[in-house]
């Protein structure tokens, strides 16, 4: 994936958007090119390539087995997803999670216990399936506020432990940063938009589910009107055919961009703890993801960056920071070289400069 990078701008802002790379620029130059020559037969053959499309996803995501379906965002096909829910089902999340996540269960008028939020989330999540005996949990596989990383195996455990319990997974900061197998995870369903580390722009969503889910006594349509009610409407064979594109070059090099994050991630969490920067999340966690949230009550510090040509965004109380196989080691040197000279002299710094090095 070849991305073009604007001159003196570090983008530290992935999980807002993920950039355009050159092989999908071109491909979108060429698409709508075929549009403005050839018109509606353009659409000629699109189930078809829907069809191929699902089977590329399966295999990317060890999703043989299982079903895909496509919506236009996370949002939308979770919405269309609780509308197959049972309304006497009563719903657990985590109450600082993706907004749509709570605002969706609430405006379906479903039970829903909200937890608080906390650094162990496995043993939160664990307490609360125990106390409240929800039907359905709802969680990100990272948070987006400060990144923090669910634990996949406690997730796994979790389901073989109450198999009735419907679980369902937001991957939009996920999918894409590492290999993931749908089939062995104990999800499920997961949402994914493909706008952030999928890099496919807006107006695709990949949804997974397990054949099981259909079974469930909280299920009340079948698998066929499942499937017409998410599906209902027309896909944009611009967007999906974006996704397709992504999916075919980061299929060759899924290992590569997940070693690339992993060893940006560990020298942006040791620079950040030299400057006792780091959060708590990030303190008692042994695997973090490559989003990470430093206090920024004021906003001072988001506006200081963004005058130096660094793009991050605020989320929560903070300046958030979110990482990508497209970044590189000498970026993460000058955001740091800029975060000492923000906060001067009142960095307690003691970790040895070679501990930096990736």
């Amino acid at each position: 994936m070849r991305f073009i990078k604007q001159k003196n701008e570090i983008y530290f802002d992935n999980a807002k958007m993920g950039p355009i790379y050159e092989e999908l620029y071109n491909w979108r130059l060429s698409y709508e090119s075929n549009l403005f020559n050839n018109k509606s037969s353009v659409r000629d053959g699109h189930e078809i390539f829907f069809k191929k499309l699902k089977s590329h996803v399966k295999l990317f995501f060890n999703a043989q087995n299982d079903d895909v379906l496509f919506s236009n965002s996370f949002t939308s096909g979770f919405n269309k997803l609780l509308s197959n829910i049972d309304k006497k089902a009563k719903f657990l999340c985590i109450e600082k999670d993706y907004p749509s996540i709570s605002k969706s269960i609430k405006n379906f008028n479903f039970k829903l216990v909200e937890l608080g939020y906390m650094e162990n989330i496995e043993n939160l999540i664990l307490r609360g399936v125990i106390k409240h005996k929800p039907n359905v949990l709802v969680v990100s596989i990272v948070q987006y506020i400060d990144g923090l990383k669910l634990n996949l195996d406690f997730i796994k455990k979790l389901k073989q432990q109450f198999s009735d319990l419907i679980i369902v997974g937001d991957g939009t900061q996920y999918l894409g940063s590492e290999k993931f197998s749908f089939t062995d995870s104990g999800f499920d369903i997961v949402i994914s938009s493909g706008y952030k580390w999928l890099f496919s722009g807006y107006g695709n969503a990949i949804m997974l589910f397990k054949k099981d889910f259909y079974k469930n006594k909280f299920v009340n349509k079948s698998r066929l009107r499942i499937h017409k009610i998410i599906e209902s409407g027309h896909l944009d064979l611009f967007s999906f055919g974006s996704l397709n594109m992504s999916l075919s070059v980061m299929e060759k090099e899924i290992d590569l961009i997940s070693n690339k994050i992993k060893s940006l991630s560990k020298k942006m969490t040791l620079g950040l703890k030299k400057r006792n920067l780091l959060g708590k999340v990030h303190k008692k966690r042994a695997e973090h993801s490559s989003i990470f949230n430093i206090l920024d009550n004021d906003g001072e510090l988001h506006k200081y960056l963004s005058n130096c040509n660094v793009k991050t965004s605020r989320r929560g109380k903070g300046c958030r920071i979110s990482l990508a196989s497209y970044n590189s080691y000498d970026e993460i040197e000058k955001f740091l070289n800029l975060l000492d000279n923000f906060y001067h002299s009142t960095l307690n710094i003691d970790t040895p400069e070679s501990e930096l090095l990736p």
